[in-house]
């Protein structure tokens, strides 16, 4: 699990509480579930209404990434690809069929598939390169979203905070509950801007982060699968590969075929 999403939430909501308690105030005061409801509810609506089917039933599964990111292992799959040039070299390239099933990154399994079933090296980078921007079309449709509901949540804030003080001047007749009334109106433009710097605009950087380094590992995965079918020699394969990874992850080679584990037909 990354917490690095959550624990930085709840830093800034820690951040607020405390500022208002070392005010001598009571949290309390920063409660209004009436200015709750027309923010959350109004800016999800309208978020909803912005966005595809397809895209509003993938924001859960969002929502869940966001804090349990996919680990798309780039340092191990140049292992798994080292491994496979590795074998067709020395055996062809009909012999990675018996290790399909075994690679647990689809893209990489259909990449080697194509390959085996003597598919020309540019339908192979045409088919793989489809699939890529089809993932990434994906992922921008979620950080759009979130980018969508960021700008509505303080939207809705001003918006809350006009209908409440409509309210409010509907019963000047009270002096006593102006300073009340004014308090609540103000919180719908306290929560909407919360809302949007607290969750919406971190999720959508965390969808991008992790949009990226989809798409970082899918290069390597067309590239490495490119390069096989091009005959390169495993060695030079993975130093290629390496270029893609921090300083600290590229040993070379040896040092990494030797700590890899075997691929089991």
């Amino acid at each position: 699990m990354d917490l690095a999403l959550l624990g930085g939430m709840l830093i800034a909501v820690f951040s607020i509480i405390a500022n208002v308690l070392w005010d001598g105030n009571s949290f309390a005061v920063l409660w209004g579930a009436s200015s709750m409801f027309i923010v959350v509810l109004g800016s999800l609506g309208c978020a909803v209404a912005s966005s595809s089917l397809d895209t509003n039933k993938a924001i859960g599964k969002a929502f869940k990434e966001g804090i349990q990111p996919p680990d798309f292992n780039i340092d191990g799959m140049v292992t798994v690809i080292g491994q496979l040039a590795d074998i067709a070299r020395r055996e062809g390239v009909l012999a990675l069929e018996s290790k399909i099933a075994t690679l647990e990154d689809k893209f990489l399994a259909q990449g080697a598939q194509m390959i085996i079933d003597g598919m020309d090296s540019e339908r192979v980078e045409e088919t793989m390169y489809i699939r890529m921007e089809t993932a990434k079309a994906r992922r921008k449709n979620l950080v759009s979203w979130f980018e969508a509901w960021s700008g509505f949540l303080p939207s809705f804030g001003m918006i809350g905070t006009v209908v409440g003080l409509v309210n409010m001047l509907q019963n000047l007749s009270d002096p006593s509950q102006l300073g009340a009334g004014m308090a609540v109106a103000l919180l719908t433009t306290l929560y909407g801007v919360l809302l949007a710097n607290i969750i919406a605009n971190p999720y959508a950087a965390k969808l991008t982060a992790i949009m990226e380094d989809e798409q970082t590992a899918m290069k390597i995965t067309l590239d490495g699968v490119l390069s096989i079918q091009a005959g390169m020699s495993p060695q030079m394969l993975v130093e290629r590969l390496e270029s893609y990874l921090d300083p600290a992850q590229q040993i070379g080679y040896s040092d990494r075929m030797a700590e890899a584990a075997p691929l089991v037909a």
